[in-house]
């Protein structure tokens, strides 16, 4: 998900487009401390969100859509 932006669910597979803030669930890197690195933000639709979130590989400098586990 290197390329992903806030304009739409982070999840490939829904088309919901970001409005709003508080629809969902909002992720952000932080910028790096050696300016590298420029702050990423990415969305998850409310739907997504109570399914899915999103980890992020510093190894890789990538975001990852994983399943949340059952309560």
């Amino acid at each position: 998900m290197k390329n992903a932006n806030l304009s739409k669910c982070a999840n490939p597979e829904c088309g919901e487009r970001f409005k709003r803030l508080g629809d969902g669930k909002l992720f952000v890197r932080p910028a790096a401390s050696n300016g590298k690195q420029k702050q990423k933000a990415l969305w998850l639709c409310q739907e997504c969100s109570r399914q899915f979130d999103l980890r992020y590989d510093r190894q890789h400098e990538e975001f990852h859509l994983v399943r949340r586990r059952a309560a």
